[in-house]
């Protein structure tokens, strides 16, 4: 009876152990850009996690080298793990301009989308984009703000 009991201590503590993680670290490595570009009669500019810029609408590109770019991140843990990746949802982020005006960002997308390994090494890099609500005759001036990226193992 004693023998039997032990068996199942030495399994529970297996247990926790195996349960037990190294922390997770997320550097920003890279912010998300949307370049320059001139309101006109509004509309979405979209940055893919691929950093590569569209429009709809009456926005008006202005091509200026390397303005556009894809927020990278860098992930570091434990070698080979599995983690989920969480964005912000719609509605929740907006750019400003220091004063009144504001644009939406929504869409937020990630490669890789949801899920990734981190290498061998315990690494792995994240890129983020989203898509700019540009209203009809945006005030002209230089907007910034903030968003969160969660990654959890899983």
């Amino acid at each position: 009876m004693t023998a039997m009991a032990w068996r199942w201590w030495l399994g529970w503590a297996a247990c926790l152990t195996a349960m037990a993680a190294p922390a997770q670290t997320l550097t920003n490595n890279g912010a998300l850009s949307f370049g320059a570009f001139t309101a006109g009669a509004g509309g979405t500019i979209t940055v893919n996690s691929g950093g590569a810029r569209m429009k709809t609408g009456g926005v008006i590109l202005v091509n200026q080298s390397g303005t556009a770019s894809a927020a990278q991140f860098t992930i570091s843990g434990t070698p080979s793990a599995v983690f989920e990746i969480t964005l912000p949802v719609d509605g929740t982020v907006f750019l400003n301009d220091g004063g009144p005006n504001t644009m939406a960002l929504n869409g937020f997308t990630s490669s890789p989308s949801v899920t990734g390994i981190l290498g061998g090494g315990g690494t792995a890099t994240i890129s983020v984009g989203a898509t700019l609500t540009v209203g009809n005759q945006q005030a002209p001036a230089s907007y910034s703000g903030s968003f969160n990226v969660t990654v959890n193992y899983q």
